[in-house]
């Protein structure tokens, strides 16, 4: 499953390379549209607004990361590291699938953690560019969801121009097993009320995913960013008749934003 923070931190890290040289980098809002499926495992897709920002106050660095706000307490040499929290949506009951629609709703809930961020090499095709790698684990505070929510990820960013900095992001995720059972798993009253067969699904690597994202300055204060990602769930998450039977384990998401720094 893509998910919304990913495409923040992605669109944070754009005026962070991009003015490196310049003397650090800058405070920002940003807001734009996006797709995404309507459900984890579903074919069809909605659209919905999404927002990002920097700011820094008292030596901390707080950032909107789409449904979701992160801390950075600590920012010294090619390390990173902070706090996190953000929103895990469940399942309504409009998913775009009259079948998937008879299985009883599933309540979001609130991930806090941590994370660290490190930049592991630079100037490796050219002088510019640079490699970061990156995890985040954490627990859900609301009690809907037990258990460890967790990801990793390495990242390409490089200059393609001096107005123009792409970004490629390779990333691994896992959920706990209140998760996969809550939003993949059958029971027996599921499957009579939905005709899909009784399915348990257990924790694990939730998806593997690729995000590609290309950002244009247009003015010095302006940028439009664009971003495309790609995810196959797997394991327990890929085969849950929700997926097999009315969804697909491949997952997309594109966005489209419009940004300012100040």
């Amino acid at each position: 499953m893509l998910r919304l923070a990913a495409l923040a931190s992605l669109l944070m890290a754009s005026p962070v390379l991009a003015q490196e040289e310049s003397g650090g980098a800058p405070n920002f809002v940003a807001g734009g549209i996006a797709a995404l499926p309507e459900s984890p495992g579903a074919d069809s897709y909605r659209f919905i607004p999404f927002a990002a920002g920097r700011a820094t106050l008292g030596g901390v660095v707080y950032q909107i990361e789409g449904p979701g706000v992160s801390a950075s307490f600590y920012n010294e040499g090619n390390v990173e590291a902070g706090a996190y929290f953000r929103v895990y949506g469940g399942r309504d009951e409009d998913t775009g699938d009259v079948v998937v629609d008879l299985l009883p709703e599933v309540d979001g809930g609130v991930v806090a953690g941590g994370f660290v961020r490190v930049q592991v090499a630079n100037g490796v095709l050219n002088q510019y560019d640079r490699v970061y790698i990156s995890g985040r684990a954490g627990g859900d505070v609301t009690g809907e969801f037990g258990g460890a929510f967790w990801s990793a990820s390495a990242a390409y960013a490089t200059p393609l121009s001096r107005t123009t900095l792409f970004i490629a992001n390779l990333s691994v995720s896992g959920s706990p097993d209140d998760y996969a059972d809550h939003l993949f798993s059958v029971d027996a009253a599921g499957a009579t009320a939905s005709g899909l067969p009784v399915y348990a699904a257990g924790s694990g690597i939730q998806d593997i995913g690729l995000t590609l994202f290309l950002d244009q300055q247009v003015t010095d204060s302006w940028s439009v960013t664009g971003i495309f990602g790609a995810s196959r769930l797997q394991g327990d998450y890929a085969d849950s008749p929700i997926v097999t039977l009315r969804g697909d384990d491949m997952q997309y998401f594109a966005g489209l934003g419009l940004g300012r720094r100040f």
